[in-house]
């Protein structure tokens, strides 16, 4: 047990723990209850601190090109500081290549000032040993994104335990990619014994082909037997993928499992300075808050996205809420109807 921040949510009705050296997180509902949201604010942003990236993957759902515009150093003290007052205990930086940014450093340091972890997700290229320093002194943790080439990630994998830095893998789950999950998962073992944990993230369409999505079959249960097996590393899920893992629900330990935290215990907030649920609304015609006329405060609690996606997760089936299938679904108290925004469910909509 490292550094731990114990903190009565008061008004949201959970005592919640956190622990900032090994990021262990336990929230504990009052009498009985589950946590819905934080009335207070967030306790973790994702920050895209650049859209810059040397890679323009065809997936790539922000069109991050090496034309992408970085957020200025005075814009992220700004964030931060409403940050901390509103209780933020993590922020993970993204992007683009954050590192890539050339207030990187600075920000790491800035973020760790104000009592707030960061952590971020790196494509593997531009990685320093001022950044390895920078990461080992300020970072939670590092994810590298899983993709062919694997050469530079293996690299990055590679330098983060020559400096003692926490490394996890991001493999983002399709109907294509689950079948190299499989074959990582079974085989993949001199690879995952470097790292901290797997974290298979689910495919959002937003610039590009649904045909592609991830769709219950034969492969996917193939895949979550091997999860069920997976021994050398742990493993973990974007909330994205809860659907899915309706099918394993009697494998794992519940409370160590939750639906969409977009909008409940997690924002996004783009380097254009505005806050959306999450990252995945920011090219779909969202409407979010722009952060240079209203503050964080009033865009959590009162901005018209966030509003709208507490509601659709509350509530099964019906007007409110477009799965049908949610009304008479026994998964429903686990699932609360997958992703609320977009079509990537294992029930379909």
């Amino acid at each position: 047990m490292g550094k731990c921040v114990i903190r009565d949510c008061k008004k949201s009705g959970y005592i919640l723990a956190f622990d900032k050296d090994e990021g262990q997180f336990i929230r504990q509902g009052k009498n009985g209850s589950d946590p819905f949201w934080n009335v207070e604010g967030p306790e973790l942003l994702d920050i895209s601190i650049t859209n810059y990236c040397e890679r323009k993957c065809e997936f790539c759902y922000r069109l991050s090109n090496q034309k992408g515009k970085h957020m200025t150093l005075e814009d992220y003290k700004m964030i931060v500081e409403q940050a901390q007052k509103m209780g933020v205990l993590q922020i993970a930086l993204g992007g683009g290549n954050p590192n890539q940014h050339p207030n990187f450093i600075e920000i790491l340091q800035i973020t760790r000032e104000y009592g707030i972890v960061p952590s971020y997700t790196t494509n593997g290229q531009g990685i320093t040993k001022n950044i390895l320093r920078a990461t080992k002194d300020n970072c939670g943790a590092v994810a590298i994104s899983w993709y062919n080439p694997h050469k530079e990630a293996m690299a990055v994998i590679r330098e983060c335990n020559e400096y003692g830095i926490k490394v996890n893998i991001h493999f983002m789950l399709d109907k294509n990619t689950v079948i190299e999950a499989i074959k990582l998962l079974k085989e993949g073992d001199e690879i995952l014994k470097l790292v901290n944990a797997i974290v298979f993230l689910n495919y959002k369409p937003i610039h590009t082909s649904t045909e592609v999505t991830l769709q219950k079959s034969k492969h996917i249960q193939e895949f979550l037997e091997c999860v069920k097996n997976a021994k050398v590393c742990k493993i973990g899920f974007d909330s994205c993928m809860i659907s899915y893992l309706t099918l394993m629900s009697d494998s794992f330990w519940m409370d160590t499992v939750d639906y969409c935290e977009a909008a409940r215990f997690s924002a996004f907030i783009s380097e254009e300075l505005i806050m959306y649920p999450c990252s995945f609304y920011n090219d779909v015609g969202a409407v979010g808050v722009n952060l240079r006329k209203d503050s964080m405060k009033y865009g959590w609690q009162q901005g018209g996205e966030f509003l709208e996606i507490r509601k659709r997760l509350i509530t099964p089936g019906g007007q409110e809420y477009p799965v049908d299938l949610c009304n008479d679904c026994e998964k429903f108290h686990m699932c609360h109807g997958g992703c609320p925004k977009f079509n990537i469910n294992m029930c379909g909509r």
